[in-house]
């Protein structure tokens, strides 16, 4: 590809000075990259023009790009887990570690899933979705539209560090609905921070900085990115448990930091001894009720926070005699990551054998040495009269995960477009192969509870395995999670074996979700993912912008048995045509009839 004559840092055309330094943005060619990275002026995939590295963290590296085709900015994100592989310097290729193959392809598994699942709810206006998925280099890409804006960060800096209640009420409702949504798919976010939401210049406002779970959680695999004073408690060991609730602790630190101009104490040094003061008493303009909410928000003990952004917006705007920390863990719309040492899963205790058992024992023990002597006086006979058979070669059982690989991508035709299988290549320039018996592959199981079972079944890392799903209504586990599994996490396996397990279909009482500012179609879509049949009505006010809910059947912050199909009634405002004259009595009989002909328009959804 010839030279597009473009800056590396911004991608604009290049305007340097005599020293090579953009005037746009100050980018300076002359100093060296990262070896570990791509080189600015990569291609990737015949089409995607690389630039500068942006960032980098333990999950991967996102770089400015330039689209060849479409003729427009891009960010590049490859996955790129720096404890498990390496780049030298001048090549294209990931070099993973051999003892790390397992770990690597798993986690960029998951990596893809989460950037597919994204990739279908590229409708929402307020997240960057990924527009293209591929896999090259031994690894996989994501692409995503370049969005022009700012940081919250930087926002606060242009405005004295803080923001009115009046301006915060305004601008964070997107945020709060696109995160309901991102719940609802069965996403957690983890690192809400001023640095992953952006602000364009009309004051479009966008949720950004998705990652997979290992790399928001300490003590993994990865080096993991912890945003401080906005991580929840439980992001700080990886055998508790994390769900909607951890993003209600980060979206509240967020609303402290934007509303105080402080941020709050780190989650370890607040269980340490915790100090945390109040917002309304850092600036008294903060309504006691919205900083009574926050503080709630802010519970250590993720069982006794808030549990969802319904929950936290119906309280914030709607609702302040429900302003207390929680007594019990009872609400449906959560998303639960179990912990990795889970009590129905520790053997069970041994019981005292007796006497008669021993001796059963001692019996059989005598037999078989009894029957090993004789063989091995056999074998001692054949060799002393000159016998040349030899015992054929003991392979050793191992164990070992197929490393054969298929991730999918989210293009913007379509999600479920095939991505090429990676051959993933070691520093030894060798592929990991499982050892087996002469006759069978050894597996060793993991642990699936918690794991999103499309995710599972897709993987060729379970190619060996034949699932039988049940599926069952659960309070506790999101929808699409596996909650229970026949074989227990470290035995050992053959190709072939059955397991069963069974997957949530979610609550079966679903809570009904804000919609105080939220249009039909973002609100539509918060029903659909949960799995709430609903119907629409048009309702006629000019109280309520077109377009936007009026109300609903139920009050949020109310159940619906999903399980036994109950129907919400969604009311979706209609303004009324404004009129310079008073109609005639003939004028009143034609709208009437006509209000009466096209009536209200009902739609049902499985």
């Amino acid at each position: 590809m010839t030279d597009l004559n473009l800056c590396l840092g911004c991608m604009n055309p290049k305007n340097t000075d005599e020293n090579g330094v953009c005037l746009t943005c100050g980018h300076d060619e002359n100093i060296p990259h990262l070896p570990s990275y791509l080189a600015p002026g990569t291609v990737l995939n015949d089409r995607y023009y690389i630039g500068k590295l942006r960032s980098y963290n333990g999950e991967s590296a996102e770089y400015i790009g330039y689209d060849t085709i479409t003729q427009t900015k891009v960010i590049v994100k490859e996955y790129m887990p720096d404890t498990m592989c390496t780049r030298e310097k001048g090549s294209t290729v990931v070099e993973v570690d051999p003892n790390r193959i397992a770990q690597y392809k798993t986690l960029m598994s998951e990596f893809v899933e989460l950037n597919k699942v994204l990739s279908k709810m590229r409708t929402l206006n307020h997240i960057i979705a990924a527009v293209d998925m591929f896999g090259d280099n031994n690894t996989g890409y994501v692409i995503f539209n370049y969005f022009e804006g700012i940081t919250l960060s930087e926002h606060l800096k242009n405005n004295a560090g803080t923001l009115e209640w009046d301006e915060v009420k305004k601008m964070f409702p997107p945020i709060f609905t696109t995160l309901s949504l991102v719940h609802n798919a069965g996403l957690v976010h983890r690192g809400i921070s001023p640095d992953n939401i952006l602000i364009g210049e009309n004051g479009e406002i966008k949720l950004t900085g998705f990652a997979i779970s290992d790399e928001r959680t300490a003590n993994t695999d990865l080096a993991p990115e912890i945003y401080s004073g906005y991580a929840a408690p439980e992001q700080y060991n990886s055998s508790n448990w994390q769900g909607t609730w951890t993003d209600v602790y980060g979206i509240c630190a967020l609303l402290y930091r934007v509303l105080t101009g402080v941020v709050p104490d780190d989650a370890v040094s607040r269980i340490a001894n915790d100090n945390l003061v109040e917002p309304v008493q850092l600036n008294d303009s903060i309504p006691k009720n919205v900083s009574k909410v926050i503080m709630n928000g802010l519970t250590l003990n993720g069982e006794m926070r808030i549990q969802t952004i319904t929950e936290l917006v119906t309280q914030l705007f709607e609702q302040p005699e429900y302003n207390s920390v929680r007594l019990s863990s009872s609400s449906t719309q959560t998303i639960t990551i179990p912990k990795q040492t889970d009590e129905r899963r520790r053997a069970p205790a041994k019981k005292k054998k007796s006497v008669s058992r021993h001796i059963i024992f001692i019996l059989v023990m005598a037999v078989i040495l009894g029957f090993g002597l004789f063989g091995l006086m056999i074998m001692l006979f054949d060799m002393e009269n000159g016998s040349t058979d030899t015992p054929s070669d003991l392979n050793g059982i191992s164990t070992s995960v197929s490393d054969s690989s298929s991730v999918t991508d989210g293009t913007t035709e379509g999600a479920e477009t095939e991505i090429p299988a990676l051959t993933v290549l070691t520093r030894n320039d060798r592929t990991e192969k499982p050892e087996t018996t002469q006759n069978q592959t050894i597996y060793v199981m993991n642990d699936l509870i918690g794991k999103n079972f499309e995710i599972i079944q897709k993987s060729d890392t379970y190619s060996s395995l034949v699932f039988n799903p049940i599926y069952e209504y659960n309070d506790t586990v999101a929808k699409g999670l596996i909650f229970e599994q026949s074989i227990p996490k470290d035995e050992n396996y053959s190709e072939g074996t059955e397991i069963t397990v069974k997957v949530s279909l979610g609550a079966k009482y679903v809570t009904i979700p804000e919609y105080v500012g939220v249009e039909r179609k973002d609100y539509i879509q918060m029903l659909n993912e949960a799995g709430v049949k609903y119907e629409e009505q048009e309702m006629e006010t000019s109280d309520v912008k077109e377009g936007y809910i009026v109300k609903t059947s139920k009050e949020p912050g109310e159940k619906i048995d999903v399980e036994l199909g109950e129907v919400l009634t969604v009311y979706v405002a209609k303004n009324p045509p404004e009129t310079t004259t008073e109609p005639t009595e003939t004028t009143r009989d034609i709208i009437d009839e006509d209000i009466d002909v096209a009536d209200i328009i009902i739609t049902f959804y499985e």
